[in-house]
Parts: structure tokens; sequence; C-alpha cells
């Protein structure tokens, strides 16, 4: 569907699109005019959402999507149906209890209520007031309850009816404030509305919150007891296991072993080496005693020594082996003694004598015991450290674990802490944010109902819809309509379109007449005049014309085109050779002898026009058709089968219609070899076969025709049998002159 052919669719229906839009916009204009007056009143409140002014009670950061949140449920909860009923309450205790009610009811049109009496009232303004107090929502499944919602639907004050009349919540564009609208006939109710709205949220919202947090810091508090007493076990476990235990200063005890066993390893290091250094003495004393060997020289440096040596060395043991200065002593004239011994050993001429060997291995030995002896006890020493440290590092891993658990229980108490301390602080400033920050006030004029522009919007909503419709419309519609359309189902070529005429009493002579001024009957004229021409440009005589399916107007086609050949004095044969419905022979042939037509079984004898055997009887330059046999003048007529119409230069051979198909009828005339003596005497000869979607026919009237000419309805849908038919077509090996469409709209022969 393309541009030119929608604006010509909205051509075609002007009509309607400027009916409906004038309809539309009047019909707006009355009801907007009839409208009672609204008057509008406005109420702000703020919530601190996005501002410092509210206590900070956590480094939170400016989270913008939460902070959307936190509107919206705030917008959700100032319209629920448990804040708006509390105003209805209100409202209707207004005009229970006020002289000069906001809105005043005709009783006698109620059904379900009378005016109520004075006991009424005050028994309907006692259970009002307890619901507002106990801010309840009033229950349909208690009869009382429910017909207390009725008396608020009769007056309007019901949620459902408030939040439909006007009621508007919504968030000031990029502000904290969030505005609350309401309109109504009456100016006082308006105001009344937002503000007390405003009033019932903020004592519900504490309500509701003041609940909810002493519910949270409840249970936050049996928390923290919880963690305290868990934190006292574990502590109460610590204590015990360093009572049991002795652990003073686990560390430092640890540290100071520690200390003393690098020491003894040191000293034990040390003896050992003294205990070598005996040993080896001992041994050489033992090798001299054993060569037997004499010292002459009495050295008494030597015995001095070891004298000294030994009541040093008494003197170290008894002071406990720790006597450091004096250890250093006994190291150098040990040292001392040595060199004076190797001194001995090298001298030939002084060798020792044997009392003084033995006394020497005597006095190594005694130091070897005393050496041993003290190695003996660092050994005993370091054994006992280090038990002591292994029981130690068992001490430590379980005082560890118990340490650990004390912190973690530690932990999670003081961070139960702080939640409970921040919920209890949160609690005592929750909802305080929330506060009015503007009273509405009773307009002063009614709000303006803007009926110029809605008239406008809805005389243009109009005009839209019937395009949008009318546009939806033409989608849905799988009819042809334009050549253009055709082409692309069919992929024909378009030998030309005919438009549609809509006068049917119209004659042949009256469409062609000179004096018919018709647009459509010019426009006829000329598309038959381009299609004539394209018969014409062909030089072929025997035409077929058929179609997909019934009703496309093969027959008036048949007709016009043969009364436009004859107006260039063309001769025109018309064989009728749709059997299925011979609507030619029935519109040409005016009470013929039925035996004079097309049958299963006639005979052809001769080819002689009906009544023109005589010259006298035929017009200048009319066919003579000669029978067969020329000399045959007893000829019986009754078997010729042309017949003249009712236009010059136009004749018909006319049929019965017959279930048979056309090679049943024809079987045995040899009807190819009479169209060739026909083709002599015509310059064209049209033929009529049925539908292919429905009958053969045609198919066997091929091979009789030089051309095939079908013809579409533009008001004609293309089906799957169409198409079949249509690739029929295709396949006739150049046989297909071209198609016309027929039938088509005045207008869409311009796309």
């Amino acid at each position: 569907m393309n541009f030119y052919y929608i604006l010509n669719l909205i051509k075609k229906r002007l009509w309607l699109l400027i009916i409906v839009p004038i309809v539309g916009a009047a019909s707006a204009f009355f009801v907007l005019s009839t409208l009672p007056d609204k008057y509008q009143s406005t109420a702000q409140i703020a919530t601190g959402f996005t501002t410092d002014e509210s206590v900070k009670l956590t480094d939170e950061r400016f989270n913008i999507g939460k902070m959307n949140q936190e509107f919206n449920n705030l917008i959700e909860k100032l319209g629920s149906e448990q804040v708006v009923s509390l105003v209805g309450y209100n409202l209707i205790l207004h005009d229970l209890k006020s002289e000069r009610p906001y809105r005043n009811i005709d009783y006698k049109r109620s059904e379900k209520f009378s005016e109520p009496t004075e006991t009424e009232k005050k028994e309907l303004i006692k259970q009002f007031e307890q619901k507002l107090k106990d801010m309840e929502l009033l229950s349909s499944f208690d009869p009382e309850e429910k017909r207390l919602i009725e008396f608020l639907k009769l007056h309007k004050y019901n949620s459902f009816s408030l939040k439909e009349s006007g009621l508007n919540i919504h968030r000031v564009k990029n502000t904290d404030y969030i505005a609350i609208d309401f309109e109504s006939e009456n100016p006082v109710l308006a105001a009344f509305v937002v503000n007390n709205l405003c009033e019932e949220f903020i004592r519900y919202n504490k309500q509701v919150t003041s609940s909810l947090s002493d519910e949270s810091v409840s249970l936050l508090s049996k928390l923290v007891n919880e963690k305290k007493d868990v934190l006292d076990e574990k502590n109460k476990a610590l204590s015990d296991f360093k009572s049991n235990n002795q652990v003073l200063n686990q560390k430092l005890e640890s540290d100071l072993k520690l200390s003393q066993i690098s020491d003894l390893e040191i000293k034990r290091q040390d003896e050992e080496s003294n205990i070598r250094a005996l040993r080896l003495s001992i041994a050489k004393g033992k090798a001299k005693l054993a060569n037997q060997t004499a010292s002459t020289n009495n050295n008494s440096k030597v015995l001095q020594l070891r004298s000294r040596i030994n009541k040093l060395n008494q003197l170290y043991i008894e002071g406990g082996s720790s006597d450091e200065p004096l250890k250093k002593t006994i190291d150098g004239l040990r040292e001392e003694l040595q060199i004076e011994m190797a001194k001995l050993d090298s001298d030939d001429e002084n060798v020792q004598d044997k009392s003084i060997l033995e006394d020497q291995v005597e006095s190594y030995e005694l130091e070897l015991d005393i050496a041993e002896s003290n190695l003996n006890r660092i050994n005993n020493t370091l054994n006992s450290l280090k038990s002591q440290i292994s029981n130690l590092n068992t001490k430590e891993s379980a005082l560890d674990v118990l340490t650990g658990e004390v912190e973690m229980a530690s932990k999670e108490y003081n961070s139960a802490l702080d939640k409970y301390n921040e919920y209890q602080n949160k609690s005592l400033v929750l909802g305080n944010s929330i506060r009015v920050v503007k009273q509405g006030q009773p307009a002063l004029e009614p709000e303006s109902s803007h009926t110029l522009v809605l008239t406008g919007l809805a005389g243009a909503a109009s005009f839209f819809i019937c395009v949008v419709f009318l546009v939806l419309l033409e989608f849905v519609d799988l009819r042809i309509k334009t050549a253009d359309t055709f082409r692309k189902m069919t992929k024909l070529r378009l030998a030309g379109s005919i438009n549609e005429i809509t006068n049917k009493k119209l004659q042949l002579n009256d469409i062609f007449s000179d004096s018919m001024a018709s647009q459509e009957l010019v426009m006829f004229k000329q598309l038959l005049r381009k299609i004539r021409f394209e018969l014409e440009s062909m030089k072929t005589k025997a035409v077929l014309v058929t179609s997909t399916k019934q009703g496309e107007g093969k027959t008036f086609f048949i007709i016009s085109l043969a009364y436009s050949l004859s107006l260039i004095k063309k001769r025109i044969l018309i064989i009728d050779t749709n059997f299925k419905n011979n609507g030619l022979t029935k519109l040409l042939i005016v009470n013929s002898d039925g035996k004079k037509r097309l049958r299963q079984g006639n005979k052809i004898k001769g080819y002689l026009i009906n009544d023109i055997g005589k010259k006298e009887n035929r017009g200048e330059g009319e066919p003579t058709m000669m029978p067969n046999n020329p000399n045959d003048q007893s000829q019986d007529f009754d078997d010729n089968i042309i017949f003249r119409t009712a236009h010059e230069n136009i004749d018909i051979i006319g049929s019965h219609t017959s279930a048979n198909s056309p090679m049943e009828i024809l079987a045995g005339k040899d009807f190819k070899t009479m169209l060739e003596a026909f083709k002599v005497s015509y310059d064209y000869i049209l033929m009529e076969g049925a539908s292919l979607n429905d009958f053969p026919d045609a198919k066997e009237l091929v091979e009789y025709a030089d051309v095939v000419l079908p013809i579409f309805s533009a008001e004609s849908v293309i089906k799957q049998e169409d198409k079949e038919s249509i690739n029929y077509l295709k396949n006739l090996n150049g046989k297909l002159m071209g198609a016309v469409l027929n039938k088509v709209d005045n207008e869409n022969l311009k796309i």
C-alpha cells in the first residue's frame, strides 16, 4: 500500500473524516459545557528523604534508587485505602454533626436509606468515631459495618469515590515535597480533604512506624541479652582455665624458660669441651706412665698450678657453677698448665717422675668426674625446662582457643549492642521528618475546564481514529483493487485496466455515444481503446477470453471489445464456447431457433448466416457465407449456426448450456478447420471460456485460439486455486496476450 493509495483512500472517505470529527468535537463541547464547576486545593508535605534536616544516625551514602523507592512507598501509603478511609470517616462525621454539611443528600431518591433520626445520627457518629480512633477499615463481612460502607458510598466519601473524584498524590519534581491535590464541587470540601489527609497520614504513619520500631528494638534487646550470656560464659571458661593451670603470664614465663635453656645449652657445650680435654690429658698421662718415664726435674710450678686449679674449681662448684669471672680464671690456669705440661713433654732431659704423673692423672680424673657431674646436672635441668616448655605450649594452645572464643563472643555482643542502640535512637526520631509545609486553602475560582482545548483534541482524536480505522480496513482487505497490487500478486503482464461502470442500465450505443459526457464512460472508452490497440498490434485473430473464477466480467468485456472493434470497421465473430454459462447467447440472440446453436451431436453442414442468403438482404460490404458445397443450393438453412446481432459487423455463434466439455461437444466437427474458414471472412474471432478454477473448458479451447486474454476483477481476492490457474497461464508458451483488470475503481486507476 503506497502513499498515493492512502491519500486516495482518504479523499474517497473525506465525508466520513469530516463528519466524525465534527460529531466528536460537538459531543465533547456539549459534555464539557454541562459539567459543574470544580475547585481544587493543594497541600504539601516534606519527607526529609533528600535533606539533612533529620538526625543522621548512620553514615549511609546517598542512594537515588533507594530514595525513589522511598518516595513511591510513601505515595502509595498516602493513597492507601487505610488512610483515605480515615478521611472519609472525618467527612461523614462533619456532615452528621454540622448544620452545614459539605454534601446534601436527597434521601428520597435512595432505596436503601431514609433520612436518619437524631438517635440514628448519634449511633452513626459513635460508630464512625470508634473506627477513626482505632484507625480500622470497615468490614463488608459484618452486616452492620456493611451498612456503614453503603452510607459512605451514598455520600461519595468512601475510599474509591474520593480517589476517583479528583484525589491526586504526586512528588513535586526534583524536590523533597509530595503534593496532595483534590478537586470538588465545594472549595471548602477540597481544602478539608487535602489537610485532613495529611493529618491522618502523619498519625497513621507514626503509629505504624512506632509499632514496627518497638518490635524491632524488642527483638534486638533479646539478641543483646543472648550475646551477653554467651560472652559471660566464655569469660568464665577462660578464667577457670587460668586458675586451674596457674597461668599468670604465659608469654613471660615461656620467654624466661627459653632464655634459661639457651644459657644452659652454652654451659653444656663448655662442659663437653672440658671433658674432652680432660680425657685427652688423662690418656696422655697414662701413656707416659706406661713408658715408665720419670722426670728428674721437680717442676714446682706445675704443682702450684694444679693445686691452685683444684682449689679454685672447688670454690666454683660450691658457688653453684655460676661465677663467670672465677670460671674464666680457672680456664686461664688450665691453659697455662697445658703449656707447662707440653714443655715437660718436649724436653727429653726433664722427665717427670712416676709419682708426679700419677698425681697429675688423678687430678685429671677428679676434674673429669666433676665436669661429668656438672654435665649431668645441666642435662637434667635442660630436660626439665624443655618438658615445662612443652606443657606451656599445650596450655597456650588451649588458652588461645578460649581467648579466640571470648573475642568472637565479645565482637558479636558489641555488634548487637551497637544495632540495639542505633534502632533505639531511630525509634525516637522515626517519622518526625514527615511534616506539613503547606496547608490547603479553599479556591476562590473554579478550575478551567479547558473546553476549547479538549474540544479540539476530541476532534483531532476522532479524525486520527477514523484514519487509522480506514487504513486498518484496507490492510485487512485482500482484494486486488489496483494495477500495481495485481502485478505484485500475480506477476502477470497487464494488457490493460477497465474501470467499473456504476450505471447498469446503459446500452452499448449509449456508452460509445459522443453525447455521453460522464467521466467514467469517457474513461471506460479510452481504456477499452488501449486494449483494442494492444490486440491490433499483435496481428492475431482468434482470441480466447477466460478468467480464473466466475463473475469477473468476461461477457460484458467481450461485447464491449467487439463493439469497440466494430467502430473501426472490423468484422467480429463471437463464439459462445462457455457451455457452463452461455451469457453471450442469451444477450445477443433473441427468439432464435435452439437447433441453430453449438450442441453435442449437431452436424455443421455449412457456414451461412441466417436469412442473408439473398443478396438483397445483405448490406454493402457484408460477408457472404456460402456452404462447403457451392453447388448445393438446396442446403437446409436450419443447420446454419451464425446469427447476426443488433450491432453492425458483429455476429455470434450461440450455444446451449451443457455439463459436457468443449472437446466432447466439438468432437467430430473439425472445429479448427471451421475457425480457419471464419478467419477469411472475419477480422477477429472472440471466444469465451469457462472459469479455470472450476472447469477444464478453457484449457481445451486454448489449442483453437491464437492468444488467451484472462479477465480479473479488481474486487476479487487471489486465493490458492487462483494461483494455480495463474501458473497455468504463465506456461502458455507465448499465447498469453496479457491480463485485463476489470471493475477498477475510477480513483484507483490514477494510482
